[in-house]
């Protein structure tokens, strides 16, 4: 079975919103889930439709290691992130849908990264950009955090490990994007002096990039 038809995402809002369950994730035979518990604010007000949203949710990731990262992933990437784009809410006009006071499956935030490709490391394409996509943002006055997806920075220099989409909630939803391969674990960071770097890791690029090639 492959990673993208088995990687769920949970998310768990507790308090003043309400369970959101995203999807499972199956490593090597077995399900070990990404729970996702919410943390309100105190200053958080859902009191109606017009007091604004804050919603910030933590995850325990199982830990892969870079050969499973390469080997669920569809594709490998090393590009430039040119642009962050605007937040939306997962609705047709992109906005707050009317009436809802509370994060939910169907009522959610999400942000699109696009990366300017400069090389693909696991099947190639033609496409000279691609469109990268978080759970989490920001529009107006809501905001949905995560601890579990990666970050980026405008001009920022990335490998990317990457899968298909199959979150519920904005798969659907245009433009085509992917997912990072493990939340954050699938982002790093290329510095000028040869190193790989996420948050809990710092590599040489030599030896990431010779894990991917075998």
């Amino acid at each position: 079975m492959t990673m993208n038809k088995n990687i769920k995402y949970m998310i768990v809002f507790i308090g003043a919103v309400t369970l959101i369950m995203l999807s499972a994730l199956a490593l090597s035979g077995s399900q070990d889930g990404i729970k996702l518990t919410n943390r309100p604010s105190q200053d958080t007000k859902l009191a109606n439709n017009d007091m604004p949203l804050y919603s910030k949710s933590s995850a325990s990731l199982p830990l892969l290691g870079s050969e499973e990262l390469s080997n669920y992933s569809d594709t490998i990437v090393i590009g430039t992130v040119k642009e962050i784009n605007p937040s939306k809410w997962n609705s047709i006009n992109g906005k707050r849908p009317d009436g809802i006071d509370s994060f939910s499956l169907e009522n959610l935030i999400y942000t699109d990264i696009t990366i300017s490709v400069e090389k693909y490391l696991k099947n190639p394409s033609s496409a000279k950009e691609i469109t990268v996509r978080l759970d989490g943002g920001t529009v107006g006055n809501d905001t949905l955090e995560t601890d579990y997806e990666p970050t980026f920075k405008s001009g920022e220099k990335v490998l990317l490990f990457l899968t298909k989409d199959v979150t519920i909630g904005t798969s659907n939803i245009e433009p085509k994007h992917l997912r990072v391969t493990g939340c954050m674990q699938g982002k790093f960071t290329l510095t000028d002096d040869g190193k790989a770097v996420r948050p809990d890791k710092t590599v040489s690029q030599d030896e990431l990039l010779n894990t991917i090639e075998k």
